[in-house]
């Protein structure tokens, strides 16, 4: 029987300690606690536990006689990878839907409140909804999922209400990503804050998946044991990649049927290979202020360079994007391919592992490969993880604090375990492995500012020019470092004048 992932928990979730909440235990779970909704395994036959400790944030007993609160977001078919859904009209056979389902109806029942959401079809609309609800004062919406390169600039410019001016907020609690929000602080201020709510920052943290099948076909080494032994390295994953490469029907090309080294999409591609070397393309000093060091690190050039002469091996990169469709579509075909043994390795987010429960071949997760043996530790890269800000307008502060932390709190109670103690383990996964790797990648997980708030003007553009494999990246990058300075320059005026 798989062992439970109580250790990717305390990795995930930041340091969870008994004085960070206040819990209470109940002598007997009821009909809404997460081990009965969630839909745990019957306890005959599951190792005897101790009791689940509750986390409740400390807000005032409130009864808001019905008051809407309203979230909006994306339409959840948008990308089936990710979590887009708020809530459910009713419970589910689904752990992970029927923990939503649960978490908001004791809260609804809790408060006397009317949680609702409303979906945007595309998340381009979300910031324009957002800052349209700012100048006109429209207070449709309490809370706002953006993706997190358009909640920065939104928090900048006044559209998104001040974290200060909302009662109750507690970044210190354990449903707080406290890793990820310390990343992403700019001179010392919280522009975004990241709770157990917003899940996607989990499954849109970027790992690379393998599969057995091929691996065995290839009489390759095991990566379990070189992550072990600390010599899971690029050179070892370029190593591997160009091992399977094969061109299957002699064509003298490589498309659909041919097998891959890396199946990838640039975006997911690309930066791993520097965010898992411990680089960054923006890096902060003692005083939190950012700046644009790429242009002058060796190091990072060097990875790029490296990436670059790989790219030029016939098949071992195959471009979802290019081979597929050039849309979140793409992504999904890419994880068919791969689980038809197209391909080695598959570099993505862990929400890609849902795609694959169908996969015949086993498969295996990976941290980002390392940049060389003396790097102490493996990283994960969190990407854009969506998050929920406010739109500044006239709000019930009161009751919008108060939900924000209540959210965050029953999150880390319901859905937190029914994902990743349940669901991740018991139905995406195929190893006990898969679970010690994932602990590697969550409680290392590294944002470079550079690769989300800043994609516009630094990964993106760098991506392309990573494309078209022509190298002098120096260059390249210094040739862009002044509008590159201005904006992060400008987004810390913002913060600081």
């Amino acid at each position: 029987m798989k062992k439970r992932m109580t250790a990717v928990l305390l990795a995930l979730l930041a340091v969870l300690t008994a004085c960070a909440a206040a819990p209470e235990t109940d002598g007997e779970a009821s009909e809404t606690d997460p081990q009965v909704s969630a839909g745990t395994t019957d306890p005959a036959q599951t190792e005897p536990e101790t009791e689940p400790v509750r986390f409740v944030p400390d807000v005032p007993a409130a009864d808001f006689g019905g008051e809407s609160f309203c979230v909006g977001g994306i339409e959840p078919s948008f990308a089936p990878a990710l979590l887009l859904d708020f809530d459910f009209e009713e419970d589910s056979s689904e752990v992970v839907e029927s923990a939503i389902f649960n978490r908001n109806r004791r809260i609804e029942s809790d408060y006397n409140v009317t949680l609702e959401c409303a979906y945007l079809a595309d998340y381009n609309k979300t910031r324009t909804t957002l800052e349209q609800c700012a100048r006109a004062g429209d207070g449709t919406y309490q809370l706002m999922m953006l993706i997190c390169r358009e909640a920065f600039p939104a928090s900048l410019n006044g559209s998104a209400m001040p974290y200060e001016e909302i009662p109750y907020l507690d970044f210190t609690q354990p449903w707080y990503m406290h890793r990820i929000n310390d990343m992403m602080t700019v001179a010392g201020h919280t522009v975004l804050a990241y709770s157990d709510m917003c899940m996607n920052a989990y499954l849109q943290t970027v790992c690379a998946l393998f599969n057995k099948e091929v691996l065995a076909a290839s009489g390759l080494e095991d990566p379990y044991t070189l992550v072990r032994e600390g010599t899971w390295t690029t050179e070892k994953f370029y190593e591997m990649a160009r091992s399977v490469i094969l061109d299957a029907d002699g064509d003298g090309s490589f498309g659909k049927g041919d097998t891959f080294g890396v199946i990838s999409e640039p975006d997911m591609f690309f930066p791993a290979m520097w965010v898992g070397a411990d680089t960054m393309s923006v890096t902060k000093d003692d005083d939190d202020i950012p700046s644009f060091t790429a242009p002058y690190s060796e190091k990072f050039i060097g990875i790029l360079d490296r990436l670059t002469e790989e790219l030029k091996t016939d098949g071992l990169f195959c471009n979802d994007f290019k081979l597929f469709e050039s849309n979140d579509n793409g992504r999904s075909i890419g994880n068919a391919y791969f689980a038809e043994n197209g391909g080695l390795f598959r570099v993505g987010c862990v929400g890609y592992v849902s795609q694959l429960r169908d996969m015949e071949a086993d498969f295996g997760i990976l941290p980002l490969p390392k940049h060389d043996e003396a790097q102490s530790m493996y990283y994960g890269r969190m990407i854009d993880g969506w998050l929920h800000i406010v739109p500044n307008t006239e709000q019930n502060t009161e009751l919008l604090g108060t939900m924000m932390e209540v959210l965050g709190a029953e999150s880390r109670n319901y859905v937190i375990p029914a994902y990743f103690d349940i669901a991740l383990t018991y139905k995406y996964t195929r190893d006990t492995d898969s679970e010690d790797m994932l602990s590697m990648i969550f409680d290392n997980v590294m944002v470079d500012l550079g690769d989300t708030v800043w994609y516009d003007r630094i990964r993106a553009p760098l991506q392309g020019e990573i494309e078209k494999l022509n190298g002098n990246y120096e260059s390249y990058m210094k040739r862009n470092e002044k509008v590159i300075v201005k904006t992060i320059d400008k987004a810390l005026s913002s913060l600081t004048d």
